[in-house]
């Protein structure tokens, strides 16, 4: 399948992004958020709206092995900034501060009925490496075909989780947002090349019915 892509400008770009999240949210059950400074700027939007987050069950693409009032972590980015006054009716928290193995395989079996469900929304970033969730370029977790959730060692030296090929690919609709001229090449690699998820894992979505990459200005400047 194409992606699907929009593009906002620079300066509008969190404003226009989180608008664009707060409508494929609304009428959803499940959503997936992800973390990155981009996630973060839209996030701090996204609070403007009223998105019904006790009615939604919520998961997350990726975590890093930190406890979730650690900086690093992206539960905790989420509660500060979107969870303060209206909590997930479920949430589904990667608990890094367990043993990563252990972590991965209960994350696994707490989110394998919203899986088999189908997932409504994902929201996932992307490296200038390419990488999604924690799934980055050689990672065992692209290749997965029957875990939900593993324990991948980040080229950053810490430990993280990150869902797989598999609980990615089951969303219904996936939003890439994504900004940056940095990351320019590598948008036109995933959009535009042949590439094999191995070397590029973002090109695995060019198997889903239903992703729109969410564009700057910048990171759109290549295509």
């Amino acid at each position: 399948m194409s992606f699907e892509t929009v593009v906002f400008p620079n300066a509008s770009y969190p404003q226009e992004a989180a608008q664009l999240v707060a409508g494929t949210v609304e009428g959803a059950d499940s959503v997936v958020l992800t973390g990155g400074t981009t996630a973060e700027n839209v996030y701090a939007e996204l609070t403007r709206h009223r998105v019904a987050w006790s009615r939604l069950t919520v998961l997350f693409s990726d975590e890093r092995c930190v406890p979730p009032g650690d900086p690093a972590s992206n539960y905790g980015m989420a509660e500060r900034l979107l969870f303060q006054n209206d909590t997930p009716h479920v949430l589904h928290r990667m608990r890094g501060e367990d043993p990563p193995e252990h972590a991965a395989d209960q994350y696994h079996s707490s989110i394998q009925p919203v899986v088999a469900d189908g997932l409504d929304v994902m929201l996932l970033g992307m490296g200038a490496d390419a990488h999604i969730c924690a799934m980055f370029p050689g990672s065992r977790a692209v290749d997965e075909t029957t875990k939900l959730c593993v324990a991948v060692n980040r080229p950053d030296g810490m430990m993280g989780l990150t869902l797989t090929p598999p609980a990615v690919l089951s969303a219904r609709k996936i939003l890439l947002i994504v900004t940056g001229e940095g990351k320019a090449a590598t948008v036109k690699r995933v959009i535009d090349g042949g590439e094999s998820p191995s070397s590029a894992p973002a090109r695995m979505l060019a198997a889903h019915e239903d992703v729109t990459v969410v564009l700057d200005e910048g990171a759109a400047s290549a295509l």
